[in-house]
C-alpha cells in the first residue's frame, strides 16, 4: 500500500446543465441525476477566436481550469483524461479512410495534451504542465503526480483538471460511465488534510468491496465520486476501480461553498 497526502484550497466543475456551486448541489441531492437538455456551459474564459476551433471536452477542460486560476497562482498544471480527444481522432481517421486529406488544424488539437496546451495559450501563462492517462484511475494518478510535485516543492500549488466525454461510434458499447461530457478540477498544496492510500483491489478487504457495491457513486467517474464524497462531507470514503482500491480519509471539514 502506498498513500499520498495534500491540502484542498479550491474546486469546481462543469458539465451541460450544470454550471454553478447550487445546481451541483442538487444533482448530488438527487443521486447524481443529469439534468435532463442540460445547456452546454459557458466558456467565456476563452478567447473567442481560440473558442471555434476548440472541441466541446477541451472548452469545458480549459474554461474550469482558467476560472480555478483566476484569483490564485499555480506552480504546475495536471490535466487528465481518460479518452482525451478521442472524438476529434476519430473524425481523422475517418477522414483519412475516405481519401481526404486530413485537416492540419484538427490534427494538432487531436492530441492527448491538446487541453494543457490551449490553456497556457488561452491564460497567456507559461505554466509547466502535464497531460496523462490512466484508464480508470486516471484522475487519482493525476493526483499522485501533483502530490510527488509537492513533496519536492512544498511551498508551491498545482492545479488539477479531470475531463472526459462518452466514447463516440463506434466504441459506444465499451463505455463504463453513462453520464455527460464533464469538467472537473482541484487547487491542492502540501499539506495533511486528505490522505489517499492506494492497494491493489484484489487485496483490499472484502468488507470496504461490500460496503461500497451499493453505493451510488460507484457509477461515476473517479472525479465525480469524488466531488459527490466531498459534497456530502464524508470523512472516510473508498473509490475502486477494477484494479485499485482508493481509500480516502479527511482531516478536519471543507467548505464546498467556500471554495477557500
Amino acid at each position: 500500500m502506498s498513500s499520498i497526502q495534500f491540502n484542498l484550497r479550491k474546486l469546481n466543475a462543469l458539465s451541460p446543465g450544470l454550471v454553478n456551486q447550487e445546481d451541483w448541489t442538487n444533482w448530488s441531492h438527487l443521486d447524481y441525476q443529469w439534468p435532463e437538455g442540460g445547456n452546454t456551459p459557458p466558456a467565456s474564459a476563452i478567447p473567442a477566436m481560440m473558442r471555434r476551433r476548440m472541441s466541446a471536452i477541451s472548452k469545458l477542460a480549459v474554461q474550469i481550469a482558467t476560472e480555478l486560476i483566476e484569483h490564485e497562482s499555480v506552480d504546475f498544471v495536471v490535466f487528465s483524461s481518460r479518452h482525451g480527444e478521442l472524438q476529434r481522432t476519430i473524425t481523422l481517421l475517418n477522414e483519412i479512410q475516405a481519401g481526404q486529406d486530413a485537416s492540419p488544424t484538427a490534427f494538432s488539437q487531436s492530441v492527448h495534451n491538446t487541453a494543457a496546451g490551449l490553456f497556457t495559450i488561452a491564460t497567456k501563462q507559461a505554466i509547466p504542465a502535464t497531460s496523462l492517462s490512466g484508464g480508470e484511475d486516471s484522475f487519482h494518478y493525476a493526483l499522485t503526480e501533483a502530490a510527488i510535485y509537492l513533496t519536492e516543492n512544498p511551498k508551491h500549488k498545482v492545479l488539477v483538471v479531470d475531463f472526459d466525454a462518452p466514447l463516440p461510434e463506434p466504441y459506444t458499447p465499451f463505455n463504463q460511465y453513462h453520464v455527460p461530457p464533464y469538467a472537473f478540477g482541484v487547487i491542492i498544496e502540501h499539506g495533511e488534510q486528505f490522505t489517499v492510500s492506494r492497494s491493489s483491489s484484489s487485496s483490499s478487504s472484502s468488507s470496504s468491496s461490500s460496503s461500497s457495491r451499493h453505493d451510488a457513486t460507484l457509477l461515476l467517474p473517479q472525479a465525480l465520486a469524488f466531488y459527490a464524497n466531498v459534497m456530502n462531507a464524508a470523512p472516510t470514503f473508498v473509490i475502486q476501480s477494477s484494479r485499485q482500491h482508493w481509500e480516502w480519509c479527511t482531516k478536519g471539514t471543507w467548505n464546498v461553498d467556500s471554495n477557500q
